[in-house]
């Protein structure tokens, strides 16, 4: 297949390296020069000039391809326009809207009978101080804004008096965007997710993830610092309660796509979080190594509103972040710049398609680091069982050497730990 895969910042760049070792041939266009460094080497972007205003002036021609991919949301008139010339998959007006607009997540999953934790909206600091006096109670802070926000303008207070120090900075740092208050619950977190065709859900899987940046849960949160995915079937409990009572309105929007539902699990009750309806980081990755058949054939067929195959080769797979400074900020460290990054051979490609690259790229035939994010590889491993995958992991994570290395080496205690909880509480047991 013709495949046009769409980026800003290079995030799914690594995609490509499948894509391509399948047989497709792949045109990547990027749309900010800064990213030009990531995976060099490796693949080559197309640089394409693009103020994403509803215009068609320099939007690739989408109608010579079979299929459109755009790694993030977030750029809705170009995807819209890929959507209208050929199909597409991981952004659009609907995935926008989805993830951007908090509320308008919460109340599809209100319309489709999924309950949520009661939440308040607000775009004035001073009203939301004053509910938070009034009430008591303790609550998740989340602006709008989808990928113009990082993760660390997301706060799950401790208390009522932690957030209203907090809360200022919070405002701040999220631009002074309108947020919600969301009551919090005590629960496992965990989420499910289904490749959507528009009709029906396909390649069902549950992540567990480990957000927090060090050990034991401390420091600022990085979206991802961890993970454990497994494969669920429709039958399961927590699919059922949850993300397939989403299948009626997901029709009748038109969705197409993988679409993610983050839950917390009670012992009797699975609540709705927020929507990812796009690839997520780094579960996508982690599931690509699981599935055992053509990755752009799926992709296609799911775009298409086709029924996909659902081979997979693992029924687990585990993952860990591995970084430098200055991650988990993005200040560029120029003396980072052109660190070596040992124990991943970018000549394997069976290594390189089972480790999801970043900030890297490929130097005389050596991975050395661009002193972008410091987000550098993420060593992915599968199996019949979670330990199994995780004794890999610890095998392949030792064999990679890069100067201020840092990760986090209680992953598999903290998502095994929940995953046994889960089990518990029977939330895979079929239905």
């Amino acid at each position: 297949m013709k495949i046009a895969f769409n980026s800003y910042s290079g995030y799914g760049a690594w995609f490509i390296l499948r894509l391509i070792a399948e047989g497709h041939d792949v045109s990547y266009f990027l749309s900010n020069e800064k990213y030009i460094p990531i995976l060099d080497g490796l693949v080559s972007p197309k640089l394409i000039d693009l103020d994403h205003r509803r215009t068609e002036v320099g939007f690739p021609d989408y109608g010579e391809f079979d299929l459109s991919l755009f790694d993030l949301t977030g750029r809705k008139y170009q995807a819209d326009y890929s959507t209208s010339q050929t199909p597409t998959i991981g952004d659009g007006s609907i995935h926008c809207m989805l993830e951007d607009d908090r509320v308008f997540g919460i109340r599809l999953m209100e319309q489709a009978g999924i309950n949520v934790p009661h939440y308040e909206e607000f775009s004035d600091l001073g009203q939301a101080k004053n509910f938070i006096k009034k009430t008591g109670k303790r609550y998740v802070y989340k602006p709008n804004g989808g990928q113009d926000q990082g993760a660390e303008t997301t706060y799950v207070s401790k208390s009522p008096e932690d957030l209203l120090q907090y809360i200022d900075e919070l405002f701040k740092l999220s631009k002074g965007a309108p947020f919600i208050l969301q009551e919090f619950v005590k629960g496992i977190e965990c989420s499910v997710e289904g490749w959507f065709n528009g009709e029906d859900f396909y390649c069902l899987n549950c992540t567990i993830e480990e957000k927090k940046f060090m050990n034991d849960n401390i420091g600022p949160n990085t979206g991802c610092s961890g993970n454990l995915v497994f494969l669920i079937n429709n039958h399961a409990r927590i699919f059922r309660e949850g993300l397939y009572k989403a299948k009626q309105v997901l029709t009748e929007m038109g969705f197409r796509g993988m679409i993610d539902l983050n839950t917390i699990l009670t012992e009797g009750e699975i609540y709705g979080l927020e929507w990812t309806p796009r690839f997520g980081y780094d579960a996508s990755a982690t599931l690509a190594c699981m599935y055992s058949g053509d990755y752009g054939d799926l992709l296609h067929k799911v775009a298409a509103g086709k029924s996909p195959d659902e081979s997979f080769r693992a029924a687990y797979g585990v993952s860990t972040r591995i970084t430098i400074p200055p991650y988990p900020t993005e200040i560029k460290m120029p003396k980072h710049d052109g660190i070596p990054v040992d124990g991943i051979d970018p000549c394997d490609m069976e290594q390189i398609l089972n480790t999801y690259l970043y900030d890297v790229r490929c130097n005389k035939d050596k991975l050395v680091c661009n002193g972008i994010t410091g987000l550098i590889a993420c060593p992915i491993e599968v199996a019949s069982e979670p330990e199994e995958a995780f004794a890999k992991l610890k095998k392949s994570i030792d064999r990679i050497q890069v100067p201020d290395m840092q990760y986090r080496t209680d992953i598999e205690k903290s998502t095994m730990k929940r995953y046994r909880e889960v089990e518990r509480m029977g939330w895979l047991t079929n239905v």
